[in-house]
């Protein structure tokens, strides 16, 4: 009686194979899974290693997940995860390299742990207004089974694409478990199924719309399955407060559809994440999600941006004292020669008229000259530092600030702040006979996509 209650639970376990790209973090939840043209997060190391790329900083997270229904089917699992990335310089070999550990009890059924290792390029291919990257991860993966077979241990790796479209869009392609390996023990036999996903992005001024379509090969005495993700996630930044994040998603599967929602919160460099799933079919449990991440040595984009412009404001004073400086040496010399000039004209007259001895006039000439001498060197260097305070015109100082402007672009700065500097740099240059088409057609961009 017994084992046939035992042979009952196992059948009535996950009716998907393991190591299934089944959630890795509330946002990928709430979002519908559709991941894999979502780059700048650590799930890329699970759906698209591609996009691992554009994680700019070091970052950490561990994840929590309670699991009733998956992507790939209904389960009964808790899942727990430690993930990590670390940027490389792009002098030294551009892209980013990430680690995680994932484990995965499934109940009744088997324990699964996977100890990943990715890459994923930075700037691989830059074209015009976009560009290719390319992604790979090495995962060795171990299933121990209920039943008592335990510690199989295989190598599996993934494949991934990301190509970005000016600053908007992103589309991905990604290849899991290429190889399926296989699991037997004590009479049971498992895979991890190939899957190939495709998806699609659009991120505008905190907002971000994702869409993914995704295909398993058949596994553990079941067809091929279907999945069609999508999700919305949108950010909302508070004075105070940090930032607050609504996201919501679709999953519709073969086996399982659901509903997700969930909620995040971002300040100081860490965010806290919790997503719900809610299923439209089967079972009516509800799964829950929670999440921290940390990103280290992440600056707060409007105070770095404050903070370069005080620095140019502090730079501009400075010139400005010097030029100032500058036209008061010029006068104080101009003055100098003016009474030299006076001094000359008062001696030729004393000699015209013989009312000082030629001995005296020759010593007051000499004198005369020395003091000329010093003035003629004075205005040498005086010219060399006007000189040097020449170089900065308005066109050295335009490229300073629009270098200024492209790195708080590339920082991560948000739409809002980036508008307003391009707005003050065409304010501050409208004057100057400079070409600033550049500026216009970039502010004509963050207008279009607020």
């Amino acid at each position: 009686m017994r084992l046939t209650i035992a042979a009952l639970v196992l059948l009535a376990g996950p009716a998907f194979a393991g190591f299934e790209d089944s959630g890795f973090s509330p946002r990928v939840l709430a979002m519908g899974s559709a991941f894999t043209a979502v780059a700048d997060d650590l799930a890329s190391i699970v759906y698209n290693p591609a996009a691992l790329g554009q994680i700019r900083s070091v970052s950490a997270q561990t994840s929590y997940l309670r699991q009733f229904h998956a992507p790939a089917g209904e389960t009964d699992q808790d899942h727990f995860n430690l993930a990590g990335a670390f940027p490389l310089k792009q002098e030294l070999f551009g892209g980013t390299i990430a680690a995680a550990w994932l484990y995965t009890s499934i109940k009744n059924s088997a324990k699964d742990r996977a100890t990943v290792f990715s890459y994923g390029t930075r700037g691989f291919a830059e074209f015009d207004e976009a560009g290719l990257e390319l992604g790979g991860t090495l995962k060795f993966l171990n299933r121990a089974f209920a039943s008592g077979g335990g510690g199989t241990t295989k190598p599996a790796a993934d494949f991934g694409l990301f190509y970005r479209f000016g600053e908007k869009y992103g589309a991905g392609l990604s290849v899991l478990n290429i190889n399926a390996p296989g699991f037997t023990s004590a009479g049971q036999r498992d895979r991890a199924p190939a899957t190939i996903k495709l998806g699609v992005s659009e991120s505008v001024r905190g907002f971000t719309a994702a869409f993914d379509l995704t295909k398993r090969e058949p596994s553990l005495g079941h067809g091929p399955t279907t999945n069609l993700g999508t999700g919305l996630e949108r950010w909302w930044s508070t004075a105070r407060f940090g930032s607050l994040a609504g996201r919501m998603g679709l999953s519709l599967g073969d086996r399982t559809k659901t509903y997700n929602w969930g909620l995040g919160w971002k300040v100081f460099g860490s965010q806290v994440d919790y997503a719900m799933t809610v299923p439209l079919t089967g079972a009516s449990i509800a799964g829950h999600a929670v999440a921290m991440s940390f990103r280290f040595g992440q600056s707060n984009p409007e105070r770095e941006y404050e903070r370069v412009l005080s620095q140019e404001m502090g730079y501009r004073k400075e010139l400005s004292e010097a030029l100032e400086a500058g036209e008061v040496k010029r006068w104080k010399l101009s003055e100098e020669l003016k009474r030299q000039k006076d001094e000359l004209e008062t001696l030729r007259s004393q000699l015209v008229d013989k009312t000082t001895s030629e001995r005296e006039a020759k010593e007051r000439i000499k004198a005369l000259q020395q003091r000329h001498q010093q003035s003629v060197d004075g205005f040498q260097k005086m010219q060399a530092e006007q000189k040097r305070l020449s170089e900065r015109t308005k066109e050295s100082l335009f490229r300073e600030d629009w270098s200024n402007y492209l790195k708080a672009k590339q920082g991560g700065a948000p739409d809002g702040v980036l508008s307003d500097q391009v707005k003050r740099i065409l304010l501050d240059y409208k004057d100057s006979g400079l070409d600033l088409s550049e500026a216009n057609q970039e502010l004509l961009r963050l207008l279009r996509s607020q």
